[in-house]
């Protein structure tokens, strides 16, 4: 999948302490969309699904759709998407200046005061900390729930316009910068520095944040699995950053290093940046061929170019750093390469037939043991699951009801909720059983010890799901949009059985994440003063808090 897709943009929830299903998601052949995520990244409208287009800032763009756009005839609460940490879910309070902490084990709600019209927040690996972002004046703070209540704060200059907060693994560190295309995405303008990151030290106690200069217009940042460097995709190349050097001086230019041709398109480019951090694996449009190049500081830069059989469709990687997994749609093939041997010896790059298979795209196991590759560049009803830690890496293609948009793997690897695609048309004047299905919104879930699939059409488009930490259930939103009469709702899937138990909201859902310390599902909600449900993961119990800054209406269902 593409590195231009982020996690947690606006519009959508947070990833929830792993256990999102965004992470696994491949929504398109290269990438897609998926519920209320921010728009996916191309290099070509044939990477996009099925009828979307690749516009000049490489992000897939939807057929236009008459959703009524409505909202509530009442004063309305401006709030970022929510993020969970272990225990809590975060609501940036734009309007308010204000942070919301909603306790997912008691409902209470906590506002603090952070720097002005706040929208961007991320949660601290490994600790229940969050860090907002100023909009305004070029701050980020540091927030911190302490045992004798309330929040302990840090408040540290960043650089004004910065949109985008990407946290190291480990919970170190952080990188904040300017996306160019969150931007437009969310109508917030493109005043932004295209250069300028701030580079900012997480030890409590010891916060600093440090301003950097890195190449022309970054595209994603990415951190190697340690946590010590990060790695700015941009236009020029790779800028790697050492975070504990960055963080103990002042500012600097961090020069990018090259990655493609100087005469190749910026926008032909993807980049990978393998777990070790110590390659890059770079793919370009149209190209029969990967280049990996070295990201180390005694060769960076130094490059080995692959040839493959076909231009890659998508590019994986394990999770180890070991592999770099190339799908070549065109003669349906998935090509292993292993990094950095089959770089200096590209003899030694396997290659697996899966024709008659038509692929695309590849979605890798979180334990990297298993690949399961599809297609929605057409409407294709079928998918194939590969065995990545086998010998021969054994594969099987299984049929199933509707074709494939979307697909994320359960974190014990043993299901997959596959979300279908829809052909044009009415379902209700569908002249066959066949095309009614064909026409209808749904989703399946997949064992991958069986291929069994059990369907579930649905009134409208699924959208954003997450999965349970130990796979028991998946958690999905049904968003039919704001008209008063529309579907809003949420699936709870049981992964055992597939029963599938429809919970009403009162309002249309925006995102769905896990708060694991609580064993809590969270679904927020698109409401004027703020709303959002909690679902026990073990009794299904449901709560729901609104207005996050009254602490004052919570209802137990």
């Amino acid at each position: 999948m593409m590195v231009l897709l982020g996690l947690g943009a606006a519009g959508a929830a947070g990833a929830a302490c792993g256990t999102s299903a965004f992470s696994d998601l491949a929504p398109g052949d290269g990438d897609g969309a998926s519920g209320g995520a921010p728009p996916p990244s191309c290099l070509a409208s044939n990477e996009c699904p099925t009828g979307w287009t690749c516009n000049d800032f490489h992000v897939c763009t939807p057929p236009s759709s008459g959703t009524d756009g409505g909202v509530p005839a009442e004063t309305e609460i401006e709030l970022g998407a929510p993020t969970s940490s272990q225990r809590y879910v975060y609501v940036a309070m734009t309007a308010q200046n204000k942070l919301a902490r909603i306790d997912g084990e008691t409902l209470a709600v906590l506002s603090t005061p952070v720097g002005a019209a706040p929208r961007e927040v991320a949660t601290i690996p490994g600790s229940d900390g969050a860090v907002v972002l100023d909009s305004a004046n070029g701050t980020a703070t540091v927030v911190r729930p302490v045992l004798t209540g309330g929040d302990g704060t840090r408040v540290l200059g960043t650089l004004p316009s910065l949109n985008r907060i990407d946290v190291d693994p480990t919970g170190r560190f952080a990188v904040i910068w300017f996306d160019l295309v969150k931007a437009l995405h969310d109508n917030t303008g493109n005043g932004g520095s295209f250069q300028d990151v701030a580079v900012v030290a997480l030890a409590p106690g010891h916060e600093r944040a440090v301003a950097l200069t890195v190449g022309f217009r970054p595209h994603a940042v990415q951190f190697d699995a340690a946590g010590t460097r990060a790695y700015v995709i941009t236009q020029d190349g790779v800028s790697v950053i050492d975070l504990v050097d960055a963080t103990e001086h002042e500012a600097r230019i961090v020069p990018p290093i090259a990655v493609a041709d100087p005469e190749t398109p910026a926008e032909d480019v993807e980049v990978q940046i393998v777990a070790t951090g110590d390659f890059a694996a770079v793919r370009q449009a149209g190209h029969p061929g990967l280049r990996v190049v070295s990201m180390r500081t005694a060769d960076a830069g130094r490059a080995w170019d692959i040839p493959l059989a076909a231009p890659p469709s998508d590019l994986d990687l394990a999770p180890d750093g070991s592999r770099v997994y190339a799908v070549l749609r065109d003669v349906s093939r998935l090509a292993v390469i292993d990094i950095p041997g089959d770089a200096l010896d590209p003899a030694g790059v396997q290659t697996v037939d899966l024709a008659p298979a038509t692929i695309g795209s590849l979605v890798v196991s979180a334990d990297g043991t298993r690949g399961l590759l599809f297609t929605n560049a057409t409407l294709d009803p079928h998918i194939t699951l590969v065995e990545l830690a086998r010998p021969g890496f054994p594969h099987v293609t299984w049929p199933l009801e509707k074709a494939v948009r979307a697909v994320g793997i359960a974190p014990d690897s043993t299901t997959a909720i596959v979300l279908s695609a829809k052909a044009p048309g009415d379902p209700l004047t569908a002249p066959s059983f066949e095309d009614f299905l064909a026409r209808s919104f749904g989703y399946a879930l997949l064992d991958l010890a069986s291929g069994f699939a059990k369907l579930q059409l649905t009134p409208v488009d699924p959208g954003p799901f997450a999965y349970a930490p130990d796979a028991a259930r998946a958690y999905l939103a049904l968003d039919g949009g704001d008209a008063v009469t529309a579907t809003r709702a949420l699936q709870i899937v049981t992964t055992r059985t597939g029963v599938v138990q429809t919970l009403a909201l009162g309002s249309p859902p925006s995102g769905v994440g896990i708060v694991p310390g609580a064993h809590q599902a969270f679904v927020a909600q698109r409401h004027p003063l703020g709303r959002m449900s909690f679902v026990a993961l073990v009794t299904g119990a449901v709560r729901t808090v609104t207005g996050f800054d009254l602490n004052s209406q919570i209802v137990d269902h």
